[in-house]
């Protein structure tokens, strides 16, 4: 049997209700005609068009489902100028329901698909003869494939290119009408906004008050909270930034009364809540400014941080004390444990110079271990920036060197006198070598 791959196929159609038996049988006595003109035993290509002229002469009837004939669907294809079909072209074609009628129609309204491919997209996105022809009864004339499947993706019909126009909204192009469908843009939704004043919008702010979720409700309760001059902008960086009426609704109530959008805007975007504010009146942080509370929200200050600072004792810190204490790290805990070792006293640039220089509580606490007690800030800060580490205090004194102070140990490490170099200089010159003689 001749092309026993491309008859497997065909009678693969058949089972899945793609062909009539009547069109297989046409397709096999084709396939037999082929291969004895070419005299191969497995042609693996639908002949071309050229080469299939005597099915012309071959009786045919429309199948029972409606379908045109294969020979029709290559007939109107050699029209549109698709010269060549494979077997498996003609299963895909049959699978996306592509007609000799559909081809003509759509040919009919200008269109000119380039090749298979385009016209199996046409059918895959459902692009029919009417859908063209709405478009253009909407002004959306000379579309290409692309752009009208594009257009069908995006939920873009006449009927809303109608609402569209309806409202004014006119000439837009392929990209403008996808980037309304997507973004909800309705006629009803424009309609809301024309309510509340906002009138000749363009694409790009339809697109944007949408984007961000501005509603009709929105709009005119911000206007019940006072703020009745706000433009565009404002609106959409208030939305944004989560700024809702019930949050102005609530500053009110603590008592701010003269912001603008750019004031709620920053609040919004540093955290800075009515229960963040409400919190802060109980510790006795009254009367403070939007750019205080900013100050506060954006570098992390919390209610709980101030509170712990207060049962140390730090009640009087202002905003700029929270903030150095915040930006250099120096958290309560750190100033409990400090405390522990004995530092009562400490102001807050104290803690914050220790905290700059890393001097930790481990670090204090292993000097003291080691002997060096009664340091100050001053002395801790020198020791951590020469590199003076408990390690290299704790070789020196295996060596016998007990009583070295903070200005000998800084001596020795500036010089580069380290255990090490000790150990080679005593193998050299004997163990009786003294301090001042290494540093020579």
């Amino acid at each position: 049997m001749n092309g026993q791959k491309e008859r497997l196929m065909v009678l693969d159609m058949i089972a899945e209700g793609k062909i009539t038996a009547e069109e297989a049988e046409q397709l096999f006595k084709a396939m037999d005609e082929i291969g004895d003109e070419s005299g191969s035993t497995a042609p693996e290509l639908v002949p071309p068009l050229s080469h299939l002229s005597h099915l012309e002469s071959i009786p045919t009837s429309p199948s029972s489902t409606g379908r045109s004939s294969a020979k029709e669907l290559i007939a109107a294809l050699k029209e549109a100028g698709i010269d060549q079909v494979t077997l498996s072209d003609m299963q895909e074609l049959q699978g996306h329901r592509l007609t000799a009628e559909y081809v003509r129609e759509i040919r009919a309204l200008g269109l000119e698909p380039d090749g298979l491919g385009e016209w199996i997209n046409l059918r895959a996105h459902d692009i029919t003869p009417r859908y063209v022809r709405d478009l253009r009864d909407m002004g959306v004339k000379d579309l290409e494939v692309d752009e009208l499947t594009e257009l069908r993706d995006h939920g873009v019909s006449a009927k809303y290119i109608s609402s569209l126009r309806d409202m004014g909204v006119k000439d837009l192009e392929v990209d403008e009408l996808i980037e309304l469908s997507d973004h909800d843009v309705s006629a009803k939704y424009i309609a809301e906004l024309r309510q509340v004043g906002f009138k000749n919008l363009d694409v790009d702010e339809l697109v944007e008050l949408s984007q961000h979720n501005v509603s009709l409700k929105y709009v005119v309760e911000l206007r019940e909270q006072g703020l009745t001059d706000l433009d565009i902008d404002d609106i959409v960086e208030l939305s944004s930034h989560g700024v809702s009426p019930k949050y102005i609704g609530e500053l009110r109530k603590l008592g701010f009364k003269d912001f603008d959008a750019d004031d709620l805007v920053e609040l919004g975007s540093h955290g800075v809540s009515p229960k963040f504010i409400a919190e802060l009146y109980k510790l006795g942080l009254k009367n403070l400014d939007i750019d205080e509370l900013v100050e506060l929200g954006a570098h992390g200050i919390s209610p709980e941080f101030i509170a712990e600072m207060h049962k140390l004792g730090f009640k009087d810190l202002d905003i700029d004390d929270l903030v150095e204490l915040a930006n250099h790290d120096v958290s309560p805990q750190f100033i409990a444990e400090l405390r522990g070792l004995g530092f009562k006293d400490l102001d807050i640039e104290d803690f914050i110079e220790l905290r700059n220089h890393d001097v930790l509580a481990n670090f204090i606490k292993s000097m003291h271990e080691l002997g060096l007690k009664n340091l100050d800030v001053d002395d801790l800060v020198e020791l951590r920036n020469h590199n003076v580490s408990p390690r290299f205090v704790r070789e020196l004194r295996e060596m016998g060197f007990k009583d070295l102070g903070v200005d000998e140990l800084i001596e020795l490490s500036d010089h580069g006198v380290t255990p090490r170099f000790l150990r080679e200089m005593r193998e050299q010159y004997g163990e009786t070598l003294s301090l001042s003689q290494l540093l020579e």
